[in-house]
């Protein structure tokens, strides 16, 4: 993805913000069952962010580490190597698409906006692994971990959601080569002493700056060279609930990120290839 000026970044944020306000969490979940976008922008925006990613990762070429990474949705990404490809957290309404594609999956917590129980049972019924610590796939573990798949590695551990949900989600650190790329799924109050990095210091991280957390001291604890906000306009929140990390959230997140040292945090918008 071609780095946006702030400026650019900043309207983009408010025309986003004033298109998924008008989505309520009813019509988002009508268009999920029946995938009617009743004319709402954010939705034919949706639609076509499928679509755009479901091209560009067919016809994607990977010859190095550093892999290819698209946003979908929420804290949905689908990432190509040289050897696979995998989706992690990916919700969409059309998501199966992926299911005869991808070598193997990951969800980091048992949340329906992480989380399309067709989609992983579509993938897991194909024989392939599905990393999760709640569903009993091939891939289920609640303990640190490393799992090999092809050229990719990845090593898992608990992290909080919340106060009330201890260990809840699992944090994916991915190591392709010299590449080193961190999802931290729903990160929430208090988990901060929680975040680790065995392998180095990351060179792409998929945050989600909500749930309470302390972005100033994960930031500073992590050390990623680069930092994406994802969870962006979740619709299946009402509209107005942090779960949506709406303009101004995501501008004090922002500034927070960048004040603990980090020289290049952004946001991506559905269907953005990242990298």
């Amino acid at each position: 993805m071609r780095r946006r000026s702030e400026e650019r970044q900043v309207e983009l944020i408010t025309k986003w913000d004033e298109s998924t306000e008008l989505v309520s969490s009813k019509v988002y979940n009508q268009y999920l069952h029946d995938g009617n976008t009743r004319g709402f922008k954010a939705l034919d925006a949706l639609e076509h962010a499928f679509d755009k990613v479901m091209r560009e990762v067919k016809e994607a070429t990977v010859a190095v580490d550093v892999p290819a990474v698209w946003s979908l949705y929420n804290m949905g990404y689908v990432v190509k190597t040289r050897e696979s490809l995998f989706t992690i957290d990916i919700k969409h309404r059309r998501d199966s698409e992926f299911a005869k594609m991808v070598d193997f999956a990951l969800v980091t917590h048992n949340h329906p906006d992480h989380l399309n129980l067709d989609y992983v049972q579509r993938v897991a019924g194909r024989g392939k692994p599905v990393v999760t610590n709640f569903l009993g796939y091939t891939g289920y573990t609640r303990a640190k971990k490393v799992f090999k798949f092809n050229d990719v590695e990845v090593r898992t551990s608990l992290i909080d959601h919340g106060g009330h949900l201890v260990d809840f989600t699992t944090a994916f650190e991915i190591r392709i080569g010299n590449f080193r790329l961190y999802h931290t799924g729903d990160s929430g109050r208090g988990t901060e002493p929680k975040l680790e990095t065995v392998w180095g210091r990351p060179n792409l991280w998929l945050l989600f700056p909500g749930c309470g957390l302390n972005t100033l001291k994960a930031v500073e604890k992590i050390d990623a060279n680069r930092i994406v906000f994802g969870h962006l306009w979740e619709l299946g929140h009402a509209q107005g609930h942090r779960g949506r990390l709406d303009k101004p959230l995501i501008l004090s997140r922002l500034a927070e990120a960048t004040a603990a040292g980090c020289k290049d945090v952004s946001v991506a918008f559905w269907g953005d290839r990242i990298i």
